[in-house]
């Protein structure tokens, strides 16, 4: 990224201080393209932190997730249940274990009715 933006300096300034008009475009040129590289680099390193920081949080999340299971074992271990609600319960927590964990909900837009009598803030 540094070396993109110091070739598109150093070719910005071979053409503002060209003597001809060919190696004022040359210049030029040569300084666009090291500004599409810069941001290339920049675009590829952007998506391998983005990419990191997924493992990363899913590296951290796991014990959180790891405990909630092992409570909810707990709860049904201590409860007065029958074999077949235990049975039950058991299964829906595998399953949920096997499924892994799902995906925050997208946040939704809350709309406000206004109720008729009644003066906004």
């Amino acid at each position: 990224m540094g070396a993109g933006f110091f070739l598109l300096v150093l070719f910005a300034g071979f053409a503002l201080w060209a003597s001809t008009t060919a190696v004022a475009i040359v210049a030029g040129g040569l300084g666009a393209v090291s500004a599409a590289l810069a941001g290339y680099v920049a675009k590829t390193f952007i998506r391998s932190q983005e990419a990191a920081a997924t493992h990363l949080r899913s590296y951290f999340d796991q014990p959180l997730e790891l405990s909630r299971y092992l409570a909810a074992e707990r709860l049904v271990a201590d409860g007065d249940l029958s074999q077949e609600q235990r049975g039950e319960i058991l299964t829906a927590l595998v399953q949920a274990m096997v499924a892994g964990p799902q995906p925050p909900p997208a946040p939704q837009s809350v709309v406000v009715a206004s109720v008729p009598g009644q003066q906004g803030a």
